[in-house]
C-alpha cells in the first residue's frame, strides 16, 4: 500500500524539520510504502537546502516541489496536481509546524478494522504554556473540534487528515481557489463536500497531531479577529455546500445559534475565568455571519 504524505510550508525550516522527523517516529508506517511531498510556497526555494540534505538519510522518499503563486490553496491544489500522477492508495495531510503523535498511525488502524470509512481524522493539540505564563487559555484551542471518543462528524482540517486516494476520482475535485485571500476555510469546504458526496468522515481522540503555539496567537485581538473572518467565511462555505436560498437560511440560523451562546457566557465576560475567551469568540462568529453575506457581495474572490 503506497502512503502519500503532503506538507506545504512557507518559511518553517525549523518547524519543518522537527514535523518531518517526528514522521519517521511514527510506528506502523513501515507497513506503507511511504511518499513525503513537501510543497514550498516561497519565491526562493526557502526549505529547498534542507530538504536536499536531510533527504539523504531520511528514513522515507521525500520528494520537493516549489508553487510560485502565494497562498494555501495554490499549495494545495499542487499537492493534488502531483497525486493525480503518483496515484497513491492513501492520502495524509499536515502542517508544517504539526508534531505526529507516535501512535498516530497504529489508532487509525485500529479506526479503519472497526469502521467504514473513507475519510479519519483526530485532534490537533497545541503544546501547553511554560508553567510562569499567567495566561488562561491558549486562544487556538477555542477553534478546536470540541469531540470525545470516536466522532462521526462532517469535515476534516489539512492539519491531520488520512484518506482513501479514489475518493478523489469520483469528481475533479480541488481546494476553492476563491478562497485564498482568506487563508483559511478551503479545507472545511472541500472535506464537507467530498462528506456530501457520502464519504463517511470519523473524528477520533487518539489520531492525534501536537502543534507549538504561534506568537501572535496570543492577544485578544487575534481572537477576534479570527472569528470575525470565520464567520464571514461560513456563509460563502454554506452556500456552495447548500446554495443560495437554502445557504442563507443555514447561515442566519446559525448566526442567531452563536449569538445565544455569546449571551450564555457574557457572565464569566466580567470575571478571569478562561471562559469569558467564549463570549468573545462567539460573539464575533455571531457577527461576521450576520454581515457576511453583504461583506462576500462587495469582495472581488479571483
Amino acid at each position: 500500500m503506497n502512503l502519500a504524505i503532503c506538507i506545504c510550508t512557507y518559511n518553517r525550516n525549523y518547524k519543518l524539520l522537527a514535523c518531518l522527523k517526528s514522521i519517521e517516529k511514527i510506528n506502523l508506517l513501515n507497513k506503507f510504502f511511504v511518499k513525503i511531498i513537501i510543497v514550498d510556497n516561497t519565491i526562493n526555494n526557502n526549505s529547498y537546502n534542507l530538504i536536499k540534505k536531510i533527504s539523504k538519510k531520511f528514513k522515507y522518499n521525500i520528494s520537493y516541489f516549489n508553487e510560485k503563486r502565494r497562498g494555501i490553496v495554490y499549495a494545495r491544489n499542487k499537492c493534488l496536481e502531483i497525486l493525480r500522477k503518483i496515484n497513491p492508495t492513501y492520502v495524509s495531510f499536515f502542517d508544517d509546524d504539526c508534531i505526529i503523535d507516535k501512535g498516530w498511525m497504529v489508532n487509525i488502524q485500529k479506526i479503519k478494522r472497526l469502521q467504514d470509512a473513507n475519510i479519519i481524522t483526530g485532534p490537533q493539540i497545541h503544546k501547553k504554556y511554560r508553567e510562569s505564563d499567567e495566561r488562561l487559555i491558549n486562544f487556538t484551542d477555542f477553534f478546536e473540534k470540541k469531540n470525545y471518543g470516536l466522532t462521526q462528524t462532517t469535515w476534516a482540517s489539512t492539519n491531520n487528515v488520512f484518506f482513501k486516494y479514489n475518493i478523489l476520482k469520483q469528481k475533479n475535485l480541488s481546494f476553492d481557489i476563491k478562497l485564498n485571500k482568506f487563508g483559511m476555510g478551503e479545507d472545511q469546504l472541500f472535506f464537507s463536500t467530498l462528506n456530501k458526496l457520502g464519504n463517511k468522515i470519523l473524528w477520533y481522540e487518539k489520531i492525534i497531531v501536537y502543534e507549538t503555539t504561534h506568537s501572535d496567537r496570543d492577544k485578544v485581538s487575534w481572537l477576534k479577529n479570527r472569528s470575525f473572518r470565520l464567520g464571514v467565511l461560513g456563509h460563502y462555505i454554506d452556500k456552495k455546500l447548500h446554495g443560495k436560498l437554502f445557504g442563507y437560511s443555514i447561515n442566519y440560523l446559525k448566526s442567531f445559534f452563536f449569538l445565544i451562546l455569546s449571551i450564555n457566557y457574557i457572565y464569566f465576560f466580567f470575571t478571569k475565568d478562561k471562559k469569558k475567551i467564549f463570549s468573545i469568540g462567539f460573539f464575533y462568529r455571531f457577527y461576521g455571519k450576520l454581515v457576511g453575506p453583504f461583506l462576500m457581495s462587495k469582495i472581488n474572490l479571483k
